[in-house]
């Protein structure tokens, strides 16, 4: 898989609050994540998708996962102008987007080499 982790991004987060904060916050995260994930595999409304669209964006460039947060920021503005279909086409590409980036976020926390690039 390619990498879906904006790893200049984690490093400014490092410097703000902490490699080891950055770390617990990288599980935060990822748990956060795989919750979606089990929110969106139980047949969401199309409110549920906007709100958790919503919570991820933000959180998702927080964290350097990008693409992520373009997805789910395109996934909100498509509920918002009535797009259902679409946002029900997508709904396996978000659910996987997040699996994936769960993941990928959980092995980075568990890294002692993280920031050593």
């Amino acid at each position: 898989m390619a990498s879906i982790v904006n790893h200049e991004t984690l490093r400014r987060l490092a410097v703000e609050v902490g490699e080891e904060t950055v770390s617990s916050l990288l599980v935060v995260f990822s748990d956060e994540l795989s919750r979606y994930s089990d929110e969106l595999s139980e047949t969401p409304s199309v409110m549920q998708v906007r709100e958790i669209s919503h919570a991820i964006k933000s959180s998702a460039a927080s964290f350097g996962a990008d693409e992520l947060a373009e997805l789910a920021r395109e996934c909100e503005s498509r509920v918002k102008l009535g797009q259902e279909s679409w946002v029900h086409e997508q709904l396996p590409r978000l659910t996987s987007m997040i699996e994936g980036t769960a993941s990928q976020y959980k092995a980075l926390a568990s890294r002692q080499d993280l920031f050593d690039r």
